[in-house]
C-alpha cells in the first residue's frame, strides 16, 4: 500500500505537519510563524495582476493574495500631483480602448468615464543636436493616412482568432500565416500603407521602416487599436486620473493586498505552491501556502529566479529582448503650453546618433510635460533624468525656445518610473519553430499561471481580456 504525500500534505495530518514545521522554523528564527493559506497566490499588482485578484474574488468567490513590489497598485499606471495646484495627470498609461470588458471594470467601482482626452495641438521638430528647429516634410493628408489604416486593417482582421485575446490558437510552424513573418517594412510596401506611417508612430510609437517581423507589430498595434482610431472610441476615466481605479481596487481588496513586499523563497509543484514573501521596508516575512500561482509581472530570467526555473521554463524566457524606458514628469519654462516637441534628426545630419531617444508631450497642466525615454541601452533613473535636461539645454542654447516669465531657463525631472521591460525579440525561425507552443506550454506547469502583456497584445483593455481566458484554466480543479 503507497500513500501520497500530495495526499497527506492537504489532508488534517498535513495540516497538523505543516504547524510543526513552522514551528521549528520559527524557533530557528528563520521566519515568524505569520502564515496566509489561500487558493492563488498572484504576483504582481499592475494591470493584470490587479483585475485577476478582483475578479478571482468577487467574481468567482476565490481566495486570493496579490503581493506587489511598490507602495501602490497600477504598474505602468503612473500619476503626478502638483503640489502648488492639486491638480493630478497621468504620465504613464494615458487612454484605454473600448475593448470587451474594459469599460465594465471601471463601471464596476462607479468610475465616470469620457472620450480620450488630448491637450497638445502643436507639435515642434527640433533637432536633437542643435536645438534648433527643423523643417519637417509635410506628412500625408488625412484621409490618405485612414485609408491605408483601413487596408491594414482589412488585411489583418483574420488573425484575429490567433492573436486576440492572446495566442492560445496561434498556429505552428508552416501554418503561420506568411504574411506575419515578412519584415514588417516589405510588409507596409506590400500593401501599399506608406501613408498610415503617422497614425502607427502616434498610436503605438512603432515605425514603418522597423524589419521586425510584421507580427511583432500586428499584436501591439491590432484591430481593437485600430477601431480606436478610426471610431475615435479611446475613452478615459473622469476625473483624468488612471490611478483612482487602482486605489478603489486597492481598498476593495483590503488585506489580500501585501504591498512593498517580494518573493524570496519559492516551491513550486504540480500539488501546490509554497511562498516566503518579505515586506521590504519591516523585513517582516511571511509563509504562504497557495494551490494555484499566477505570475502577472515580467516574466523575465531576473525577475523568476526565485521561483526556481527548471529547464522547460528557462528556455523559454531566455530568449526574450531588453530595452530600457522611462516615463517622466518634465517641469520647464522652456516650452509653451499646448505644445509638445518632437526630437528629429535631419537626414544630412553628421553628428552622432545619441544612445536614447525621447519625446516631449504637454499633458495639460500649465508647466507640465510628459516624457517618454527609451534605450537599447541601460539606464538608471538619475542618468534618465540628467540626460533629458541636458536636452533641455541644448533645446535652450539653440534659441528657438526662450523661457516663458523669466530670463532664467529652468527644467527639473520631478517625477520619474521605470517602464523598462523584456519584449520580444525571436527570430522567424524561432517562431516557426514553435516558440509559441512553448510559451504556452507553461501555462499551469507547476501550478504555475501566466498573464500581462508578453503573453498577449500589451495594452491594459486586451490583458483584462486575456486574463478573462486564463483565470478558468487556473480554477480548473481547484476544490
Amino acid at each position: 500500500m503507497s500513500i501520497s504525500i500530495s495526499w497527506i500534505w492537504r489532508s488534517p495530518l498535513g495540516t497538523i505537519f505543516k504547524a510543526l514545521v513552522l514551528s521549528k522554523l520559527a524557533i530557528a528564527g528563520h521566519y515568524p510563524l505569520s502564515v496566509v493559506n489561500t487558493d492563488v497566490a498572484i504576483l504582481g499588482g499592475g494591470a493584470s495582476g490587479t483585475y485577476a485578484a478582483v475578479r478571482l474574488r468577487e467574481d468567482y468567490g476565490k481566495s486570493d493574495l496579490l503581493i506587489e513590489m511598490e507602495a501602490v497598485l497600477g504598474g505602468h499606471v503612473n500619476t503626478y500631483t502638483d503640489p502648488e495646484t492639486g491638480e493630478a495627470f497621468n504620465y504613464g498609461v494615458q487612454s484605454y480602448i473600448d475593448y470587451k470588458g474594459a469599460k465594465a471594470f471601471f463601471e464596476r467601482f462607479g468610475i465616470p468615464l469620457q472620450p480620450n482626452v488630448l491637450f497638445s495641438s502643436n507639435t515642434l521638430d527640433v533637432d536633437p543636436n542643435t536645438g534648433k528647429l527643423v523643417n519637417v516634410p509635410v506628412g500625408p493628408p488625412l484621409n490618405s493616412s485612414v485609408a491605408a489604416l483601413q487596408r491594414y486593417y482589412d488585411v489583418i482582421v483574420p488573425w484575429n482568432d490567433i492573436l486576440l485575446p492572446g495566442y492560445w490558437d496561434f498556429p505552428p510552424g508552416e501554418q503561420i500565416p506568411a504574411d506575419l513573418l515578412l519584415p514588417f517594412s516589405d510588409f507596409v510596401t506590400k500593401y501599399e500603407l506608406e501613408d498610415m506611417a503617422p497614425v502607427l508612430a502616434v498610436v503605438s510609437g512603432q515605425s514603418i521602416s522597423t524589419t521586425n517581423p510584421t507580427l511583432f507589430v500586428v499584436k501591439n498595434f491590432g484591430t481593437p487599436v485600430v477601431e480606436g482610431f478610426l471610431n475615435n472610441t479611446f475613452f478615459d476615466p473622469v476625473p483624468f486620473n488612471n490611478s483612482l481605479l487602482y486605489g478603489d481596487a486597492e481598498r476593495l481588496l483590503g488585506e489580500s493586498v501585501v504591498l512593498t513586499s517580494t518573493v524570496i523563497e519559492a516551491n513550486r509543484s504540480d500539488h501546490g505552491v509554497r511562498l516566503v514573501i518579505e515586506n521590504l521596508q519591516t523585513g517582516k516575512r511571511t509563509l504562504v501556502f497557495a494551490k494555484r500561482l499566477l505570475v502577472a509581472s515580467q516574466p523575465s530570467i531576473e525577475n523568476l529566479a526565485v521561483l526556481g526555473l527548471d529547464k522547460q521554463e528557462t528556455a523559454v524566457f531566455s530568449t526574450w529582448s531588453y530595452g530600457t524606458v522611462y516615463t517622466a514628469v518634465l517641469k520647464t519654462n522652456l516650452i509653451p503650453d499646448n505644445t509638445s516637441v518632437a526630437f528629429v534628426t535631419p537626414a544630412n545630419s553628421t553628428s552622432a546618433q545619441k544612445p536614447y531617444s525621447f519625446g516631449i508631450t504637454w499633458n495639460g497642466a500649465p508647466g507640465y510635460f510628459w516624457i517618454i525615454f527609451g534605450s537599447e541601452e541601460s539606464f538608471t533613473e538619475v542618468e534618465a533624468s540628467e540626460a533629458i535636461v541636458a536636452e533641455m539645454k541644448v533645446l535652450y542654447n539653440g534659441g528657438a525656445f526662450p523661457p516663458i516669465g523669466s530670463s532664467t531657463p529652468s527644467s527639473e525631472v520631478v517625477a520619474i518610473s521605470n517602464h523598462s521591460s523584456v519584449t520580444w525579440g525571436q527570430s522567424v525561425a524561432q517562431l516557426e519553430a514553435g516558440f509559441v507552443q512553448d510559451l504556452y506550454a507553461l501555462q499551469g506547469h507547476k501550478s504555475t499561471w501566466y498573464t500581462g502583456g508578453l503573453w498577449c497584445p500589451d495594452y491594459s483593455s486586451n490583458v483584462w481580456a486575456f486574463t478573462d481566458t486564463v483565470l478558468p484554466k487556473l480554477l480548473d480543479g481547484i476544490d
